[in-house]
């Protein structure tokens, strides 16, 4: 290297800056910079230890005749040259910041400046006097090389081995992660939660929001090649989403398309796969696989559901970009099996590479050609682990799966940079618990609430006993689902049965003596018959009611009305049964509805029935004598889930979902008038049942923390 041109470049900690080119490289890899950036980093290093004022930085970045906001503008800059360098403006280590004043580098500055000629004159004079003394050095190196390299080899294997896992993110209960991307560099993390989209520089942890427009709200899918724009879903409204692409510099969004969510870029940033159709509101799953040009032109179907029970998750591509691959769920009324499936987007052909009812949606294809996906626990659902896999060619296994990672909260994305070195997932708790409320006389307001459930389980509450004193409930704490009953001046519940089978749906009979609940094979099989059940009320043994194949709903009116229903799962139907609860007979015809969730009026003159997917905010009011039927709207309240009627009858407890993250439990009067009860960002609102009394709701909210973790080295 020439004296000048050794001049030119200036080295500092790992870092070297090539002042001629305008490259700036750490450890000899090149690192993204702008113009503007590098032009303060250079002025920097001009004169490192000393203070360069922000006006001798005007007039080196902007001509005197350009007119910009130079404060917003500085500021930006300097915050893309310490996010290139790993530094905090909280705690420097290159580029100190002196308020109103100016910019220091503090950094020793060292290493590869050559002034002058001054190193290569010196290097000349000493090359003959350590001629000996290098011969020797050497001699004395190889030995030491020979002796020490099988232990370096031996210890550096066994360092490989071990896999690395941190978390990224500690987001808390009420501001949860809900999607995430690592930028191509591996330098960034994208993510948001509810307060917006974020960059955080993994390096040093320093967060920095990307500027949306008002009620932009949005997941992170991925990044585009460019380091500069992410590809996100926008849910607009029940059940419909649609992707955009949005620069991390600001800007206004750019819609790709609509009816889309969950897409992946292709490794050479050309394409786009994406979900399209019947959006679940956790956002995890669509109906169909589609694959687009990165500019949202010629949109081409992949993959289409294979029953009305498919689903399909987030796709990954190949790495040759010939494939994609997803996770294919067929819901049963008690069962899930999923499966992963390759599909050639250009050609109508797909094959299913394994099936394991544990498989979540998280799916990412590695540019090695492995594969990961995860695992739910079988015993604990919110136990989880992460597992990889090796194809032969794109298209079939070649190796024994390997776990990589487990642990505590359910997995449901993964995803990783293009050269397969940064790997994220996110891991959650989301765990449906008790609350009780207490409400006003008029039942438009809630007074207050307080957890009942204790504990980090699954606890579902369907009833009250009929003194209004103790809340039925479900709770998976022993491993598999049983019946617990807990009063609401006790910490903790009282177990009322438990058995080898899955149970569910605790509803007390009309006098209130006895606890119906429904009882499900394990291991679930859609053909086996299930079977309702009755228990007294403060525990004892079982008496077999009735069997039919899909029950998932038992309800009773209360006294005088002995009325009881349940209902089974019939293909895209399902179907109401009355029954008398001591001999188990049922009356016939069975009334036929859509997939919905349905509940009995306190006198059992009529169910009301919320339709599954987007029902526009539509109950229907169906009499169980007749059958007739007419609809009560909900007005500007699309997305109704689940129902309960009051205590009096008068009016309707009913949740309300989005599909981002709002939820909210709403009363809904006979007249179509609707009160605000709850209104949540997380936990999420699933439903509430009222005590017999109408003084309590027993309240079922769903949430917990998601963060992002990384894995390295496996």
């Amino acid at each position: 290297m020439s004296s000048n041109s050794s001049s030119r470049i200036i080295c500092f900690s790992t870092f070297e800056v090539n002042l001629q080119t305008g490259e700036l490289r750490q450890q000899g890899q090149k690192v993204k910079l702008q113009e503007k950036p590098f032009q303060v980093l250079a002025a920097l290093l001009e004169r490192p230890g000393e203070v360069v004022t922000r006006e001798e930085l005007r007039s080196k970045l902007w001509p005197a005749d350009t007119f910009v906001d130079f404060d917003h503008g500085l500021n930006a800059t300097i915050r893309r040259l310490r996010d290139a360098l790993g530094d905090s403006a909280e705690a420097p280590i290159f580029v100190e910041t002196l308020a109103r004043r100016g910019y220091r580098f503090i950094a020793p500055v060292d290493g590869c400046h050559v002034p002058g000629g001054i190193a290569v004159a010196a290097a000349s004079a000493r090359k003959k006097s350590s001629f000996s003394h290098t011969r020797l050095g050497i001699a004395f190196l190889s030995a030491l090389v020979i002796v020490a390299l099988p232990w370096g080899l031996r210890r550096y294997s066994w360092r490989r081995a071990d896999v690395i896992e941190r978390k990224l993110t500690a987001s808390s209960f009420e501001n949860s992660v809900t999607s995430a991307a690592i930028s191509p560099d591996r330098r960034y993390l994208a993510y948001a939660d509810s307060a917006g989209i974020f960059l955080k520089v993994i390096r040093t942890g320093e967060v920095h929001s990307v500027s949306l427009p008002p009620d932009f709200a949005a997941r992170v899918d991925d990044w585009f090649p460019d380091g500069s724009h992410l590809l996100v879903s926008r849910a607009e409204k029940p059940g419909k989403a649609s992707l955009w692409r949005i620069s991390v510099l600001g800007g206004s969004p750019w819609k790709l398309a609509d009816d889309a969510s969950g897409g992946s870029l292709s490794a050479d940033g050309t394409h786009i796969a994406f979900r399209r159709g019947a959006l679940t509101y956790d956002g995890l799953w669509g109906r169909e696989e589609w694959v687009m040009r990165s500019d949202g032109t010629d949109q081409v179907k992949v993959a289409a559901d294979k029953s009305d029970e498919s689903q399909v998750g987030r796709p990954t591509w190949s790495p040759d970009g010939n494939r994609i691959a997803y996770i294919r769920s067929n819901w049963a009324w008690n069962a899930r099996t999923s499966s992963v499936e390759m599909s050639e987007w250009q050609k109508p052909s797909s094959v299913t590479l394994f099936s394991d009812s544990r498989l979540s949606p998280a799916l990412h294809w590695l540019p090695d050609d492995r594969l990961i996906y995860a695992f739910g626990s079988a015993q604990q659902q919110q136990d989880a682990s992460l597992w990889v896999v090796s194809l032969r060619q794109s298209k079939n296994i070649s190796s024994a799966p390997k776990r990589i990672s487990g642990g505590h909260g359910w997995i449901s994305h993964v995803s990783g940079s293009p050269d397969g070195k940064g790997v994220i997932f996110i891991r959650g708790n989301w765990l449906p618990s008790v609350y009780i409320a207490p409400l006003a006389a008029d039942g438009t307001r809630v007074l207050a609430s307080k957890r009942l459930t204790l504990d980090e389980n699954e606890n579902i509450p369907s009833s009250w006993t009929r003194d209004s004193k103790a809340v039925l409930f479900t709770s998976d704490r022993n491993g598999i689902r049983e019946i617990f009953k807990q009063a609401i001046d006790q910490p903790v519940p009282e177990s009322l049965m438990t058995n080898a089978e899955h149970l569910s749906q605790p509803r007390v009979t009309p006098d209130g003596s006895e606890i119906l609940y429904i009882s499900t094979p394990r291991p679930a099989d859609p053909e086996a018959p299930s079977s309702i059940f009755a228990i007294p009320v403060d525990g004892g043994p079982p008496r077999l009611v009735l069997k039919d194949v899909g029950i998932w709903n038992v309800q009773c009116a209360r006294m005088p009305s002995t009325i009881c229903l349940y209902s089974t799962a019939k293909g895209k139907t399902s179907q109401t049964f009355r029954f008398d609860v001591r001999s188990g007979k049922t009356a016939d015809p069975p009334q036929s509805d859509p997939k919905c969730n349905w509940s009995l009026s306190p006198d059992g003159s009529q169910r009301a029935i919320v339709v599954f997917g987007a029902n526009n905010g539509r109950i229907h009011l169906r009499s169980t004598s007749t059958g007739e039927m007419h609809d009560l709207t909900v007005k500007g309240w699309g997305g109704l889930m689940g129902l309960d009627w009051s205590a009096d009858g008068r009016s309707l407890l009913v949740s309300w979902h989005n599909f981002e993250r709002d939820s909210a439990l709403l009363n809904v009067s006979l007249d179509g008038n609707v009160s605000l009860l709850l209104k949540s960002t997380n936990p999420e609102i699933w439903g509430a049942i009222p005590s017999p009394d109408g003084r309590w709701l027993a309240v079922a909210e769903a949430g917990g923390p998601k963060n992002v973790w990384q894995v390295e080295n496996f």
